[in-house]
């Protein structure tokens, strides 16, 4: 009887080990990285005005993966005073997925390529009401990016990247936008940062340069008009 009693203490004690195991680590490291995007230092973090990160397709389709799936965020970290992204599904539930950090690049060739062709037009009749709106033509996405780099140069950015002194936690992009984007055959897509008509932070989606560096080819888009939390919070 003794013996079966310390059989199950032990299996108890594996049993509880396992769940410790278990739990997600990232949890708790995650808020604290939430936290340090808030009191850090936006010129500091942010590195350079033509950085941003570069996206591939499988962190986006991993993050429409969460059952139930309604939104795609852009979650702003810091972590040893740098800046980053992760790319995370959530539900009307308020689940999440872990998500995958972006890649840091510096995009300043996209940049200059986009002002070079920010003549063209997307046509947008034929795209449904859902991703229709999300669409940025772009001579407005060389003027959201040449507000950053100016808000940049000013020393300006603490005043864009919050509302009511409270800072831009994350952005969020309705699932639909996100997969619309990933119909395109390009590897992934870049994010850079805009100022918005508002005089407020925000993304913008840039296509990637093909292989004789054009940027704004047949059936490639940019993509804009994410929800900043705050204004509004989905989870």
């Amino acid at each position: 009887m003794k013996a079966i009693r310390l059989l199950f203490l032990v299996l108890l004690g594996v049993s509880v080990a396992c769940q410790q195991e278990e739990e997600p680590q990232n949890h708790v490291e995650g808020q604290d990285l939430t936290l340090n995007w808030k009191t850090a230092s936006p010129k500091e973090v942010f590195g350079a005005s033509e950085n941003g990160f570069n996206i591939p397709k499988e962190a986006l389709e991993q993050a429409l993966k969460l059952p139930e799936v309604s939104t795609v965020l852009f979650i702003l970290e810091v972590e040893n005073k740098q800046l980053q992204v992760r790319v995370a599904g959530a539900n009307p539930n308020g689940d999440i997925t872990k998500g995958t950090l972006a890649t840091p690049v510096s995009l300043q060739k996209v940049m200059n390529k986009l002002v070079a062709e920010k003549s063209k037009r997307f046509e947008t009749t034929a795209l449904s009401k859902s991703v229709a709106p999300h669409i940025l033509q772009p001579d407005k996405a060389a003027d959201f990016i040449s507000g950053w780099q100016q808000k940049w140069k000013n020393n300006t950015l603490i005043d864009a990247i919050g509302y009511s002194d409270e800072r831009i936690r994350y952005f969020s992009m309705p699932v639909a936008v996100i997969e619309h984007m990933l119909q395109s055959e390009e590897k992934g897509v870049n994010l850079v940062w805009g100022v918005n008509p508002k005089g407020k932070f925000t993304t913008v989606f840039l296509p990637e340069l093909d292989t004789k560096k054009h940027l704004l080819t047949k059936g490639k888009f940019i993509y804009d008009e994410s929800v900043p939390c705050p204004q509004m919070c989905p989870i």
